[in-house]
């Protein structure tokens, strides 16, 4: 058997490590006499399996319930499985962002690159607010209510009214966005019919936190491309996949228009 400081060497860690877990309950000696700790060789194998569970960011005292059920193991690693596809398809739309801004900046010197396209008649569901930026999540959800859409069929729409960056009071039509499906009247709502026109528009996939910032890029491509805005049409937000139905923001999907003639 071994003595705490060589055990420790054939574990390649530190003496104070090995007493610890002792301490803890996690990794006991094989023998304990006259104040000395002795361990099989063979216990190294649990040292590496405790290693092992801390690569995936389980807590000591996680590992001691684990250490000695592989029975529990499998729920664990299962559990570990969709947490890491998660994270994994978190940093898979970081790098793909990424990227998109490197090649916008290198083609159009801008940070996103948007696209002018055709948008077909549609129709929202609308109120008017007045306010700031950062109460649009909850007009979304009166308006939502108002249409009796509480699972969020429809995607929403931000109109603003503002010209310019206004995050403290801003006139804005919050809506529910129908496209082409022709509304029924409903009470305290206004029914908009928006007809055909062309957009500058660019797809932000991702939080709202700093959707500000990505505006005004879109403002300057209209700007250095001498694009005349639509007289009749504010810039909108459509949220083709919004915060009331998507709870993870990486997954959030927002469309940012400018119509122009």
């Amino acid at each position: 058997m071994l003595l705490t400081k060589a055990f420790a060497e054939i574990c390649d860690t530190t003496k104070k490590t090995i007493i610890y877990y002792d301490r803890i309950g996690i990794l006991k000696p094989q023998v304990r006499k006259n104040n000395f700790r002795y361990y099989q060789p063979k216990q190294a194998l649990i040292f590496q399996k405790i290693t092992l569970l801390k690569s995936f960011n389980l807590t000591l005292k996680e590992i001691k319930l684990y250490i000695r059920r592989n029975d529990l193991l499998i729920n664990l690693f299962a559990n570990q499985v969709k947490t890491l596809e998660q994270q994994k398809n978190i940093l898979e739309k970081r790098i793909n962002k990424a990227k998109e801004f490197s090649n916008s900046l290198k083609n159009q010197n801008l940070l996103v690159t948007p696209k002018i396209k055709t948008i077909n008649l549609y129709w929202i569901y609308a109120l008017k607010k007045q306010g700031r930026y950062v109460d649009i999540a909850s007009h979304q959800r009166e308006v939502f209510q108002l249409a009796e859409d509480k699972y969020y069929h429809f995607p929403g729409i931000t109109i603003f009214h503002n010209h310019g960056y206004s995050p403290h009071d801003s006139k804005m039509t919050t809506g529910v966005y129908l496209g082409d499906t022709q509304p029924q009247p409903k009470p305290k709502l206004q029914i908009i019919t928006v007809p055909e026109h062309k957009t500058v528009s660019y797809i932000h996939i991702g939080s709202y936190s700093y959707m500000s910032y990505v505006w005004q890029f879109v403002d300057q491509y209209v700007i250095e491309h001498k694009l005349k805005c639509h007289p009749d049409l504010d810039c909108r937000e459509i949220y083709w996949r919004g915060s009331l139905a998507e709870k993870n923001e990486e997954n959030l999907v927002t469309e940012l228009q400018v119509p122009i003639l």
